[in-house]
């Protein structure tokens, strides 16, 4: 949870455009509260290997989404792709 709190605000900050860049950042830590909130919630009435399995569920899918998620401008730069670097931006 921690390693994504920082990670994945960092990796919005770069594909989304300057006007945007604000309101992913926020609606992503809101997420995590949300997320957190109602694992609390369900918790108290399930058993918490049911909480797990239910945890696959959204692993899942961002497992599935990975291959359709965009290069980020730095990692283009860093590894020498400057033409798709500047189409990125």
């Amino acid at each position: 949870m921690g390693l994504l709190s920082f990670v994945v605000p960092v990796y919005v900050a770069e594909v989304t455009p300057k006007n945007l860049r604000g309101g992913f950042t926020t609606v992503h830590q809101l997420m995590i509260c949300c997320g957190v909130s109602l694992t609390y919630l369900i918790g108290a009435f399930l058993n918490w290997r049911i909480l797990a399995l239910i945890g696959i569920i959204p692993c899942s899918a961002q497992v599935l989404s990975l291959p359709f998620i965009p290069e980020s401008p730095r990692w283009l730069a860093k590894v020498g792709h400057l033409a798709g670097n500047e189409n990125s931006l």
